[in-house]
């Protein structure tokens, strides 16, 4: 009888190291996804409270915020069967608009390949390079008059609701 049940302790004692063991794995690789993950955080907060991924992508948002164009950041949309995320769509204009921060052979590949859907797909496109930061406000204006009329949007027709934190991104209380 007392060895049945010195038996039975070590087959408790089995599973739990192996529940244990088997633990540590799922988490050790879960933990590496999200380290691996890490160039698509979102650190940017912008005026109107979304989160950007780029400086760049901060100052354009700000500025539909300023010019007072209601926008949705990172629109999921479908062109020919393709599922693209569109960086900007202007819902009341129905206007789509790509910030093209990046270089490298795959992503010029994929701006490639989204340009031709957009294109295909007859679609109100607005392309915003890099170059185009010397004087973004000056060449964001020349693009959105193709779709806008400028003169009618009230800049800072609404603002900021909602206040965070410089550092930390946290949204602050009313004492601040």
């Amino acid at each position: 009888m007392e060895s049945l049940f010195i038996f039975l302790i070590i087959i408790v004692i089995m599973c739990l190291l192996g529940f244990l063991f088997i633990y540590f794995i799922i988490t050790s690789k879960h933990k590496h996804k999200i380290s691996s993950n890490k160039g698509n955080i979102k650190k940017f907060r912008c005026l109107d409270g979304h989160l950007v991924r780029s400086k760049g992508e901060l100052i354009i948002d700000n500025y539909l915020f300023f010019l007072g164009i209601s926008h949705l950041y990172e629109k999921v949309i479908y062109l020919r069967g393709y599922r693209v995320k569109c960086d900007w769509y202007l819902p009341e204009y129905d206007v789509y608009i790509e910030y093209w921060g990046y270089s490298g052979k795959s992503y010029l590949k994929r701006k490639k390949e989204k340009l031709r859907l957009y294109r295909n797909q007859k679609k109100k496109l607005i392309s915003i390079e890099n170059w185009m930061f010397y004087d973004i406000y000056s060449n964001f204006n020349k693009l959105l008059k193709k779709y806008i009329k400028i003169d009618k949007i009230n800049c800072w027709k609404s603002t900021p609701s909602k206040k965070y934190c410089s550092k930390c991104g946290i949204k602050l209380d009313e004492r601040y």
